[in-house]
Formats: structure tokens, sequence, C-alpha cells
């Protein structure tokens, strides 16, 4: 039982890893429904890991979601939820590189 339970603790860190790694600096989240597109991305304004936000384009318009100024990884976390969220709509999500177009919400 514990080798399960163990196994089964490495099996979600392996999913949720990449996940959360994949919404950081200089990168964003591409999500796509058929014409429908998202861009999920944590940004920090001042170049240091705070303050951050998460801003999410949605037609072409930018929102401000979420942000924080002294709680490291809250935008992270918020951003890798947003995304899950996404794809329980049907959205296929990837991680966009830096500099990109797609990343740039263009």
């Amino acid at each position: 039982m514990k080798l399960l339970l163990s196994g089964l603790l490495v099996s979600i860190g392996m999913i949720a890893g990449p996940l959360l790694a994949s919404v950081q600096q200089g990168q964003s989240m591409h999500c796509q429904l058929g014409d429908a597109v998202r861009i999920i991305k944590v940004v920090y304004p001042q170049g240091s890991e705070l303050p951050c936000e998460v801003q999410y384009t949605k037609d072409g318009a930018t929102s401000v979601l979420w942000q924080a100024s002294n709680e490291a990884g809250y935008c992270e976390q918020k951003a890798a939820d947003f995304v899950e969220k996404q794809r329980g709509w049907g959205f296929e999500c990837v991680a966009m590189p830096a500099g990109s177009k797609a990343a740039a919400g263009l």
C-alpha cells in the first residue's frame, strides 16, 4: 500500500511539475479551442520574483486576473490553476517561448 501511494504521489508530481514549470517568466500559455484563443502569462513588472501579476488575453483584450507583492509563487500557482480550468473547458494549452508572437498575444 505504501509503495502504491508513493508511486501515485510521484506520478502526480510528474504531471503537475511540468505544468507549473511552464508558467514562468518570459513564457505564456497559449490555449486554443477552435478559433478561440486565450493567453495566460505571469509577468514580473520589476524584473524580480515580486511583485507579479497574471495577465489574461481574450479576444485581443488583456486584463490582470491576480497579482501579488509579498507571496512568492502565488502568481505561478494561480496561472497554473487557470490553465487547468481552461483545459477543463476543452482548450488545448501549450507553453510558448518568450518573444514569440503567440506569447505576446498577437
